[in-house]
């Protein structure tokens, strides 16, 4: 009896160490990879340590987002878009719309979006973008959509003129910037780039000398 408690034990004690020694052989020691996820753990996204650009970007993403729901929240009622082809009909319900955004940020000010930490990012993402042939080629689009000189007025809130033409924005340059919700827009007058409420034709922000030329 007491040899097979003591087998039964050491068989026990025996299986339990291999265990150990198993799991340690397969775990093995901490690679580079595994060391660098820890890091990165202790980090955030907002931590200007990792990346001052991502904490610009993600900033400036929540402003858009915040606007952007905003302007969801305002279309309904009078100024909800109506399934209709009737220009007057569309017409009514977009100055509607346009109004009740007007009246929300009738304290809104250049800067509100393009918060001072997000400006040399921008600049810094459309400059490769402007060089070369494909900036070239991206500043002559630009110059063939531009609208008439002094018809845009640079003034959060301001309506755009809807006699003048929407400016394309090259696909270059769309792809180095941040994506914005819809309704809003990119588009570049001049030398100047603008976030434009394309539903309510309203400027939200600017941002000013980005296309050097």
């Amino acid at each position: 009896m007491h040899v097979s408690r003591w087998l039964a034990l050491a068989l026990f004690s025996s299986a339990t160490a291999w265990g150990c020694a198993a799991s340690s052989a397969t775990e093995g020691p901490p690679t580079e990879t595994d060391t660098a996820l820890k890091e990165s753990e202790k980090k955030t996204s907002t931590d200007p340590a990792v990346n001052k650009d991502a904490v610009a970007i993600a900033d400036f993403k929540i402003r858009v987002d915040a606007y952007a729901d905003l302007h969801h929240q305002l279309a309904m009622g009078d100024a909800k878009p109506k399934d209709s082809t009737d220009p007057a009909t569309l017409n009514k319900t977009k100055a509607a719309l346009t109004a009740k955004i007007q009246q929300a940020r009738a304290t809104a000010k250049q800067g509100d979006v393009f918060l001072p930490a997000i400006r040399p990012v921008f600049r810094r993402l459309l400059s490769p973008e402007l060089k070369g042939e494909d900036g070239r080629d991206a500043k002559a689009i630009l110059k063939d959509d531009a609208p008439a000189p002094g018809t845009v007025p640079f003034k959060v809130n301001a309506k755009y003129p809807g006699d003048q033409p929407l400016p394309t924005v090259p696909a270059n340059l769309l792809l180095s910037l941040p994506a914005l919700p819809a309704p809003l827009e990119y588009r570049i007058v001049g030398q100047h780039l603008l976030i434009l409420d394309t539903a309510a034709d309203l400027v939200v922000d600017y941002l000013l000398n980005v296309v050097k030329t």
